[in-house]
Parts: structure tokens; C-alpha cells; sequence
């Protein structure tokens, strides 16, 4: 929905450039993903043991920072390429103005914002679901009074870890609406 979204704000501001662009990082995202997601290495222990899930983890953590810089470095020359006017050269690309009259920088200023926000959403979700963090812990301690308590604490967990993606959700929204358009705000959904 946020690539159809993007791409009909996209229409009505930057033609088939607009149109384009977020299907272009859903493309690099999954390619990128899926590149990663096949290289992800862990090895065995130094006794020969299994890893552990911290080093699972890890790994995780480490593939999806790879995964991070390398979307950057794609976006930066897809906006680049995709928003330069007719007869600009690689030279002239050097004197990029940071204005209205280029928005390739706007833009990946947007996808940046979604790609951070998304990381630390994808934190707190670790934070909160990881089984040597408390909140998963406290939900174990309430074992020991009977399933009501479970699912109460279950229940709470739950709302107490939506507030930290709402807050950073919110912040980005809005610091988007001061300084941007509608369509900088579908690109950076796309950036999630």
C-alpha cells in the first residue's frame, strides 16, 4: 500500500520520475535483503558448541547494518541519477543545490529518516521480545501466580512496547510535515 500511495502522490509531482522512485527502493530493498539474508554467517564455538542466540543475534544485527549502509549507498545514486535534469554531467552532479530546484537530496533525506526510524523500531521489537531482556523476563515471572497474571502481564508488555515505535513514528511525521511534502512522507515510509 505505501509503494501505490508514493507512487500516485509521485505522479502528480515529479511525472514518471515520481512514479518510479519507490518502486525502484522496494526493488533495491528486496535485492539487498535477500543478498544478506543468504550471507548471514555464524560459526561454532571455539569448544566446538552450537552459537549461542546472543551470537545469532549478532550476526543479525551486524547483516542488517551491511544491509543499512549498502541501501544508502544504492538511494544516493538512484536519486542522483533518477532526479538529474537533461544535459547534466557526472561534473555538474558535484554542484547539487539543496534546494527546490533539485529534490534529490529532499528526498534522500526522507529515505534516510524511514531507514532510521525502521532500525530502531527493529530494536525496540528486539528489546522487548528477547528472552534475556525484562519485559520478557517479567512475563515469565508471572508464571508462578497462574495464567491470569500471564496474560495481564502479557497484555501490558504489549502496550508499554508500542510507545517507544508510536514516539519515533510521530517525531518523524513531524519533523517531515515542517520541512517537506506528502510525497516525501510516502518516500519515507518506503525507506521503512
Amino acid at each position: 500500500g505505501a509503494v501505490v500511495a508514493a507512487a500516485v502522490l509521485g505522479a502528480s509531482e515529479f511525472g514518471e520520475k515520481g512514479v518510479a522512485l519507490p518502486f525502484y527502493i522496494m526493488m533495491i530493498g528486496l535485492a539487498i535483503s535477500i543478498v544478506c539474508t543468504v550471507h548471514i554467517r555464524v560459526s561454532t564455538n571455539a569448544d566446538g558448541s552450537a552459537p549461542s542466540l546472543d551470537d545469532l543475534l549478532a550476526a543479525m544485527r551486524f547483516n542488517i547494518i551491511i544491509a543499512s549502509v549498502l541501501i544508502v549507498v544504492c538511494v544516493i545514486f538512484l536519486t542522483v541519477f533518477l532526479f538529474e535534469e537533461e544535459g547534466d554531467t557526472l561534473d555538474d552532479m558535484n554542484e547539487i543545490p539543496f534546494d527546490e530546484t533539485y529534490p534529490g537530496p529532499r528526498l534522500l533525506g526522507s529515505i534516510m529518516v524511514g531507514l532510521v526510524v525502521g532500525i530502531l523500531i527493529g530494536m525496540v521489537t528486539e528489546y522487548f521480545t528477547s528472552h534475556t531482556k525484562e519485559p520478557t523476563q517479567s512475563i515469565g515471572r508471572a508464571t508462578e501466580f497462574g495464567p491470569g497474571p500471564v496474560v495481564i502481564q502479557g497484555l501490558g508488555m504489549v502496550m508499554y512496547s508500542t510507545v517507544v515505535p508510536l514516539l519515533l513514528i510521530v517525531a518523524a511525521v513531524l519533523g517531515a510535515y515542517y520541512h517537506c511534502d506528502f510525497y516525501d512522507h510516502a518516500i519515507s515510509v518506503c525507506g521503512m
